[in-house]
């Protein structure tokens, strides 16, 4: 898809504020304090939809190896595919996963892994280590679904990583693979903490 037509489509989503070069389209979306970051050339297919709530979006197919994942551009919110538990663990991991949206919505994972990490704290408040570790792993698959589709959610990041921290060495759940762009979203999660 050509540079000028993506920004185009996604211009016409309200409030969406976006900018345009010949190998990038960023679209930001105020409410959710984020922008997605597209190469047109990964975009292979788009056009506009109606939202559940009668507003007007965007639906687009972002190719990412052999897949095409969906994105959607509303004018509150971006939804998108969680990657799968799989893809995340060392190879031939045991995975339990509860069951997991087909789409999720960038509000919606703020607000639950914002939720958790505040839940751990919460005095007398005892929590299914089994059930934590698959609630801490669907976290995570949804953070990195919103970096594969082009986002950077350091805010949520951010929550991830809080609860990670205090809870994480205990959990019966696999080792991740290494994952170079994680680390960079964690090393820009340490940057932001030291700058509030």
């Amino acid at each position: 898809m050509r540079s000028e037509e993506l920004a185009r489509l996604l211009s016409e989503v309200p409030g969406t504020v976006v900018s345009a070069e010949d190998d990038l389209v960023a679209a930001s979306v105020p409410a959710i304090g984020d922008t997605v970051r597209l190469v047109p050339a990964d975009v292979l297919g788009a056009g506009t939809i109606v939202a559940p709530n009668g507003a007007p979006a965007v639906e687009l197919g972002v190719r990412r190896g052999h897949h095409e994942l969906p994105l959607i551009v509303t004018v509150d919110d971006v939804a998108f595919l969680p990657a799968y538990a799989a893809d995340l663990l060392e190879p031939d991991a045991k995975v339990r996963v509860p069951a997991t949206p087909h789409l999720v919505a960038y509000s919606e994972m703020h607000r639950d892994v914002r939720a958790l990490g505040k839940a751990i704290d919460k005095p007398g408040v005892r929590l299914d280590a089994d059930m934590l570790a698959a609630t801490v792993l669907v976290h995570r698959c949804f953070v990195a679904g919103a970096v594969r589709v082009g986002l950077w959610p350091v805010r949520v990041a951010a929550w991830w990583e809080y609860t990670w921290a205090r809870v994480g060495a205990d959990l019966p759940l696999a080792a991740f693979r290494p994952d170079p762009v994680w680390d960079k979203l964690m090393a820009d999660v340490t940057e932001a903490r030291r700058a509030t």
